[in-house]
């Protein structure tokens, strides 16, 4: 998952001396409580990992990393997805703070060595999801919207659903965000609003888990 030449791993993720490393290299990276929040997503994914077949080291490692970029400002995160040829949508450019899920991918796997392709989809999904995501991809969004620090109204019915599968955990934690942004008059991404109703319409979504 991590690579012998990352600054956060000398040997392949899995060992508790490697798993502190990465901590802390998170840790200086961040706020308190965004680094509250990050471990919060890593305790919950990895939970819902065990409890749904996935890797539970790749939930850890991918909700550790989630929000590496979140507190970067908006010019530092157009400026790396430029910089970086990762381009930049026009919602992006309106709204950089929503290049953080696809700047902390990059990073994740050049600056920390992350090889996994499930690892670095949820850190790039975790913020807009769309069809076809892998379970862990779920499990790091669901995480990341239910994880004990969150306050919103539906935190604990969304605890419930993700409980009794992934794709009703979905449901509600889409249901939240789409929520919240009508609350605030902005027009979710076409992408997941799709999502969203082929969930509520209770229709398979046909993916398949990455090799």
């Amino acid at each position: 998952m991590l690579s012998s030449s990352s600054p956060s791993a000398a040997q392949p993720i899995g060992g508790a001396s490697d798993l502190h490393r990465l901590c802390a290299a998170v840790r200086s990276s961040l706020p308190r409580d965004r680094y509250r929040h990050v471990l919060g997503v890593a305790r919950t994914a990895e939970r819902l990992a065990r409890r749904y077949g996935c890797s539970t080291a790749a939930a850890r490692v991918a909700g550790l990393l989630h929000d590496i970029s979140r507190s970067w400002s908006p010019q530092q995160l157009l400026d790396y997805a430029r910089e970086h040829g990762l381009g930049v949508s026009a919602a992006e450019a309106t709204a950089p703070i929503l290049l953080h899920a696809r700047v902390g991918a990059h990073r994740a796997q050049h600056e920390f060595g992350v090889t996994d392709p499930h690892i670095l989809e949820a850190i790039e999904r975790h913020t807009i999801p769309v069809e076809g995501m892998s379970d862990l991809a779920k499990i790091v969004y669901i995480a990341d919207s239910i994880e004990p620090s969150r306050t919103f109204a539906e935190r604990e019915a969304a605890a419930a659903a993700a409980e009794r599968s992934l794709e009703e955990g979905m449901t509600a934690c889409l249901e939240a965000s789409l929520r919240y942004l009508n609350s605030r008059g902005l027009t979710p991404d076409p992408a997941t609003l799709a999502l969203y109703r082929r969930l509520k319409n209770g229709r398979p979504d046909g993916h398949e888990e990455l090799s």
